[in-house]
C-alpha cells in the first residue's frame, strides 16, 4: 500500500513538471491574474514621487481648446517646465506630421510673391517665423536640453499594409536613439528573440534633431489584456531601440542607456548605475505603486496660470525631478489594464520609472526556473512521503498549510525583496498530489473496510470491526506474536444430550447456545475463532490491541455461565435437557494472524498457550468445577474475581507443570457463606500440600460440608487416601499428573 501510494505522488509531481514545462495558455492567464492579487493584498505604496505628470485634462481642454493643440502651446509647456531645472522631461506625444497653421501657409504663399528684398519681405519673413510652430517647438526643446519626445513603433504587417512610408527616411530619423552602448555575451550570439517592428511612426525631423533622444511609448499587455510588463526594447532594420522610459532614465542619469545580453536573450538593461533586470525579450516586470492617484497630475492649466507663474514655485515643482507630459483626458489618452485599474499609458511610464528610482524594480530572478523546479519536487516528495503516514483530513490540513506558506513566502520575497517567484505550479503540484493520493486512500480504504467487514463479519462484534475500519492498518494480515487470552468451551455430556434429541430440536438447541454464547463473548470484545461442534473456540486482545483481555475472557466466562443458567429454566419449561457448559482460559504469548491460503483463510490463534486453554477446559472432569483458568490469567486479571487454586498439574502434551484455579464469580458477588467455604478449601488445601492427609481430609469433609457441589474437595479426599494408603516420593513436588485430556 504504501509503495503504491509512493510511486502515485511520485507519478503527480512527474505531471507537475510535464504541465509547468508545458506552459499552457489557460494556466499562464491564472498565473498572471495570482500575480495581480500580489499587488492587491499589498496594496498602494506611499513615500516622496520623484516623477511629475504633467496632464492634458478636460480642464486643459477647456483652456486651450480641443485636442490636438497647436505647437507653440506645448512649446510654452516645454519652456515653463524647463524654468523648473527638471533633470529629465518625457514627452508622451509623438509629433508625427508638420504642423501647416493658416497663418503659416499664407505667409509661406505671401512670400512668393514679395520682392526679394525690402521692408515687406522682411516682415513676412519674421512672420512665417513667428507662426512656423513646429520651429518654436523645436527651439523649446532643444533650449530645455533634456526633453525626450516619444514615438511609436508598428509590430503587426496588418498595421502598415495601407499606409504610405517611407521606410528608409523614417530608420534615417529615428536611427540616432537606437541603445549607443550594447554588451553580447562572450558567446557572441547575436540572434535574440524580441519584439520586432516593422515599421514607425518618428516625430518630425526638425523636433526628433532638436532632442537628445527619443524614444517608443509602445506596450505590449499580456494575453489577457493587462499590462505587468514594459517593453523596453524593439528591434527596427537590425538595430535596438529603447523605450520612452528608458531614454527618460538615461538623461535623469546623464548616461546613455545600455542593453545587456546573455546567451539566453536580454538579461537587462543599465541606466545610470543601476540594473534592471528583464525576461529574456527585454520586458520589465512593473512594479506598481497604486491607482492613478499614486502620481497626482498637474493641470497644463493649472501649470500654465498664474500659481506657477515665478521661477521658485515651478522650481518646488519641478526641480531635481522627472517630468512625464501626455494625456488623461477620457478619450483622448491610451487606456491601460493594469493590476489596480484602468490607467493611462503615462501612469504606468511613471510607475515603471519611480520603481527604478527607489530600487524597487521587480525582478524575475534568473535562477526562479531552477526554484520553481525545486519546489515542485520539494513539494510534491514531501507531501507524498507525509501523506503516507496522514489519513485524509491530516493531508488536508498539511496541504493547506503548505499552500498558505509558500503564497507566503512568494509574497515576502513579492513585498520585501522585489523578486518574483511563480506561485501556481507549486501550488497545483500540492494540490495533484494531495488530490491524487487522498482519491487513492478513500477508496483504498473503502476496499479495506469491505474487506475487513466480508472476513471478519463473522466472529468479531460490530463495534471492533468499526473501530478496525476506521483504521485498517491495525489489522495485521499475516502472523505476529501477541500476549492474549485464548478461550475453550464445551458443552458437558453433549454426546448424552444428543442421542436424546431428534436431529432438528438438537439443531435448535445448538443454535440458541452458541448464538447466546457468542453474542457474550464479542459484546465483551471477545474474537469467536471457530465452532468445533458443540465448542466455542475465542481469543482476546486481538485484532485490536488492549490490555485488559484477561479480565474480559473472564468476565465473559462469568456472563456466559450466568446466562445458561436462565437458559436451563427456559429450556426445563420447553421439555427441553438441562446444558451445562465447562471452560479453560489461558494467557500468553501466541501466533495470531490469517492462516491459510489466498482463497480461504482464518483469522485466528495458535501456539502451545492455545493448546493448554483446551486442556483446561477438559480438566474441569477432574475437579467438578465449570471455568478453570491458568495461573497466568490468574496474575493478570485483579482482585475483582473471586478465584480458588486448584492444583499443581501437568497436563498431556506440556512438560511443564502449570498452577490452575477455578474462576468461581465476581468478587463482590460472594456472600459471608461462600467466602467461609473458600477459607475453609484454602486450610485443607495447604494441608494437602503440608503432606498431612488425614487431616487434610477432615478439612475437605468441612469444605464440603460448607457447599455441596464442591467436586474439588470430594476428589482430594480420594487423592489423600490414596496417598494414606500409598504415600508419594520424599520428593514430591506436589504436581499431579493428568494421563487423559
Amino acid at each position: 500500500m504504501k509503495v503504491n501510494e509512493l510511486r502515485l505522488g511520485l507519478l503527480l509531481t512527474l505531471l507537475s513538471f510535464l504541465i509547468f514545462a508545458a506552459n499552457f495558455q489557460v494556466l499562464s492567464l491564472i498565473s498572471h491574474k495570482m500575480f495581480d492579487l500580489n499587488f492587491q493584498a499589498r496594496g498602494a505604496v506611499g513615500g516622496k514621487r520623484d516623477v511629475v505628470v504633467i496632464a492634458i485634462d478636460q480642464k486643459s481642454q477647456d483652456a486651450f481648446g480641443r485636442w490636438p493643440w497647436t505647437r507653440t502651446v506645448i512649446a510654452g509647456v516645454v519652456d515653463r517646465i524647463a524654468r523648473g531645472n527638471p533633470k529629465a522631461v518625457g514627452l508622451d506625444i509623438v509629433f508625427s506630421y508638420p504642423e501647416e497653421r493658416p497663418d503659416f501657409v499664407l505667409a509661406q504663399q505671401l512670400l512668393t510673391k514679395a520682392p526679394p528684398a525690402g521692408p515687406l519681405r522682411a516682415a513676412l519673413e519674421e512672420a512665417l517665423h513667428n507662426a512656423d510652430a513646429d520651429e518654436r517647438l523645436a527651439a523649446a526643446i532643444k533650449h530645455a536640453g533634456n526633453v525626450v519626445p516619444g514615438y511609436f513603433f508598428f509590430t503587426d504587417p496588418a498595421e502598415v499594409k495601407n499606409l504610405q512610408m517611407n521606410l528608409e527616411e523614417d530608420y534615417r530619423i529615428v536611427k540616432r536613439s537606437r541603445f549607443a552602448s550594447i554588451k553580447f555575451p562572450a558567446s557572441g550570439r547575436r540572434d535574440f528573440p524580441m519584439v520586432t517592428a516593422v515599421g514607425v511612426k518618428p516625430n518630425i525631423k526638425v523636433i526628433t534633431d532638436s532632442a537628445p533622444a527619443t524614444g517608443y511609448f509602445n506596450m505590449v499587455p499580456d494575453a489577457d489584456g493587462t499590462l505587468r510588463k514594459i517593453t523596453n526594447v524593439i528591434q527596427f532594420n537590425g538595430k535596438y531601440f529603447p523605450s520612452l522610459s528608458l531614454q527618460v532614465l538615461g538623461e535623469y542619469f546623464g548616461i546613455p542607456p545600455k542593453i545587456v545580453f546573455s546567451d539566453g536573450g536580454v538579461e537587462g538593461f543599465e541606466a545610470g548605475k543601476t540594473f534592471i533586470p528583464s525576461n529574456e525579450v527585454g520586458a520589465s516586470y512593473i512594479n506598481y505603486y497604486g491607482g492613478e492617484e499614486e502620481f497626482p497630475a498637474v493641470s497644463i492649466a493649472d501649470l500654465m496660470g498664474p500659481n506657477y507663474g515665478s521661477p521658485e514655485a515651478l522650481e518646488k515643482l519641478f526641480k531635481g525631478k522627472i517630468v512625464l507630459v501626455g494625456a488623461t483626458a477620457i478619450g483622448i489618452y491610451d487606456m491601460r489594464v493594469t493590476p489596480f485599474g484602468i490607467q493611462p499609458g503615462m501612469m504606468v511610464h511613471a510607475n515603471f520609472i519611480q520603481s527604478v528610482l527607489d530600487g524597487r524594480g521587480l525582478n524575475r530572478a534568473n535562477w526562479f526556473l531552477i526554484f520553481d523546479a525545486l519546489s515542485i519536487a520539494a513539494l510534491g516528495v514531501g507531501l507524498t512521503l507525509a501523506m503516507r503516514r496522514l489519513k485524509v483530513f491530516g493531508g488536508l490540513v498539511l496541504a493547506l498549510v503548505l499552500m498558505a506558506g509558500y503564497v507566503s513566502f512568494q509574497h515576502y520575497l513579492f513585498v520585501e525583496k522585489n523578486t518574483l517567484l511563480d506561485v501556481l505550479y507549486p501550488l497545483i503540484t500540492i494540490a495533484m498530489v494531495y488530490g491524487g493520493i487522498a482519491f487513492y486512500k478513500y477508496f483504498l480504504e473503502a476496499r479495506e473496510k469491505l474487506y475487513v467487514k466480508k472476513a471478519f463479519g463473522h466472529y468479531l462484534s460490530p463495534a471492533v470491526i468499526s473501530k478496525i475500519m476506521e483504521d485498517p492498518g491495525k489489522l495485521m494480515l499475516g502472523g505476529e506474536t501477541r500476549v492474549l487470552t485464548a478461550s475453550f468451551s464445551d458443552i458437558k455430556g453433549f454426546s448424552t444430550i444428543s442421542e436424546g434429541m431428534t436431529p432438528d430440536a438438537l439443531v435448535e438447541l445448538l443454535n440458541e447456545y452458541l448464538t447466546e454464547m457468542t453474542d457474550i463473548v464479542m459484546e465483551n470484545q471477545g474474537t469467536l475463532d471457530k465452532y468445533i461442534g458443540d465448542a466455542i473456540v475465542a481469543f482476546y486482545g486481538a485484532p485490536l490491541n488492549y490490555d485488559n483481555h484477561a479480565e474480559l475472557a473472564c468476565r465473559s466466562a462469568l456472563l456466559c455461565q450466568k446466562r445458561l443458567k436462565e437458559l436451563r429454566e427456559k429450556w426445563k419449561g420447553e421439555g427441553k435437557p438441562a446444558v451445562e457448559a465447562r471452560q479453560g482460559i489461558n494467557t500468553g504469548p501466541m501466533l495470531v494472524g490469517n492462516m491459510g491460503s489466498n482463497q480461504r483463510f482464518d483469522y485466528t490463534v495458535i501456539g502451545d498457550e492455545v493448546n493448554l486453554a483446551a486442556r483446561l477446559e477438559g480438566i474441569n472432569k477432574q475437579y467438578g468445577t465449570y471455568v478453570c483458568i491458568s495461573e497466568n490469567t490468574r496474575q493478570a486479571i485483579g482482585p475483582d474475581f473471586a478465584v480458588r487454586e486448584l492444583d499443581l498439574i501437568r497436563v498431556v502434551g506440556r512438560s511443564s507443570p502449570v498452577r490452575i484455579y477455578e474462576l468461581i464469580d465476581f468478587s463482590g458477588n460472594i456472600a459471608d457463606a461462600g467466602r467461609q467455604w473458600m477459607l475453609a478449601y484454602e486450610t485443607a488445601l495447604a494441608l494437602y500440600q503440608a503432606r498431612r492427609w488425614k487431616e487434610a481430609v477432615t478439612a475437605f469433609e468441612a469444605a464440603v460440608a460448607l457447599n455441596s457441589e464442591d467436586g474439588a474437595s470430594v476428589a482430594y479426599i480420594k487423592r489423600c487416601q490414596v496417598f494414606m494408603q500409598a504415600p508419594p516420593a520424599p520428593d514430591w513436588d506436589g504436581v499431579f499428573s493428568h494421563t487423559a485430556k
